[in-house]
């Protein structure tokens, strides 16, 4: 998910108890807690200071790893609390309002408050389509549930909403409404669990309406991506034992699936280039990130050998071949690899035309 949600979220968890015994900072140290997993952006910059040579494929490795782990948010929580505590007890002066009842809270407490929100992080980019590696070190598989996409106008103003109605409750109830943004806070969050909840029954939803429009093509692999913006609108990819193919759907739409956005294309037959593609490391990294879901093309231009890998999980269009951001492998006359990497065609005016145009697809069932 974008950074802004996992702080909302994190802030959200705050309210679940943690805010109504510590005080008002519990929320701020809660938000930016539940955002520190994605500092890892900055790790491939830093390294590549040392003189250490950093390409996209590695970066790849990098980002969503280790401190995306579940394993490893113990331990990222740790300084996080350590700074708090000690920032909390350098301070001679207390407001009266800023501890609400009771003594002031340990360590364990602050601890807690920080690990929840940590530990929200991997847990909510696991229900992307992007992959996470949960159980690293001890494995480097990436998962991904395929329920929710990066950016969401549903869920994101849900967190919103309820970290409002706390602070409504805490302003306007007797008491500091400790009760009150307890319940708010608990029905908030269970209400965002259960969104993404729906958001992986949407996604089965999706996939078995796709498959079902293949014919009599057998089917190898079928799943589903949701779209910028919301859970209603799905990207579905169908592989099949000769083809793949890419529908729109939308499940607010009452078309019959056969009048569907549905684009199919035949599978490449393999040879001598496809195969020297797939014993490159850089091959072997992008499979890996993509969970094996790449469409092959193959092609003669200008005197190259090009081999493209198409990562099926993003294109411009939810019914589309064409990934964002294909590996390409270009050999020379001779054989030997001329170019390898990740290569997106330029596209004028793209971020604004790309969101104008997932609006429009958005508000069309």
């Amino acid at each position: 998910m974008d950074p802004i949600t996992q702080g909302l979220l994190g802030a959200a968890t705050a309210q679940l108890g943690f805010r109504q015994r510590i005080g008002r900072d519990a929320s701020w140290v809660a938000a930016a807690a539940a955002i520190v997993p994605d500092l890892d952006v900055f790790v491939a910059p830093l390294l590549s200071l040392t003189g250490m040579e950093m390409d996209a494929m590695l970066r790849l490795r990098i980002h969503r790893g280790l401190s995306h782990s579940l394993l490893f948010a113990p331990v990222l929580a740790l300084p996080i609390a350590l700074l708090w505590w000690r920032l909390r007890r350098s301070v001679t002066r207390r407001q009266s309002h800023d501890i609400e009842r009771g003594p002031p809270p340990g360590f364990a407490m602050l601890y807690l408050c920080v690990f929840v929100a940590v530990f929200t992080h991997p847990l909510l980019d696991w229900c992307t389509s992007y992959g996470t590696q949960l159980l690293l070190p001890l494995s480097d598989v990436r998962y991904a549930i395929d329920a929710a996409p990066i950016v969401d106008i549903i869920y994101t103003p849900l967190l919103i909403l309820t970290l409002l109605a706390c602070y409504v409750a805490r302003r306007l109830t007797r008491g500091g409404g400790l009760r009150a943004s307890l319940v708010i806070g608990w029905v908030g969050f269970l209400l965002s669990c259960g969104y993404l909840a729906a958001g992986r029954v949407l996604h089965d939803r999706a996939a078995d309406r796709a498959a079902s429009l293949v014919g009599e093509e057998t089917v190898v692999r079928a799943d589903a991506y949701p779209a910028v913006g919301t859970i209603l609108l799905w990207r579905a990819v169908v592989e099949t034992d000769v083809a793949w193919h890419a529908v729109r759907v939308h499940h607010l739409s009452d078309a019959p699936p056969e009048t569907w956005k549905h684009t199919r294309q035949a599978k490449v037959p393999d040879n001598e280039w496809i195969d020297r593609a797939r014993g490159l490391d850089a091959y072997e990294t992008y499979h890996w990130f993509a969970g094996g879901r790449l469409r092959v093309e193959y092609e003669r231009l200008n005197g190259l050998h090009v081999v493209r890998f198409h990562d099926m999980r993003y294109s411009r269009a939810t019914d589309g071949m064409e990934s964002l951001w294909p590996l390409v492998v270009e050999f020379d006359a001779r054989g030997a690899v001329r170019f390898v990497g990740r290569r997106s065609e330029p596209h004028a005016g793209q971020l604004g035309h790309y969101a104008a145009a997932a609006w429009r697809d958005l508000c069309n069932p």
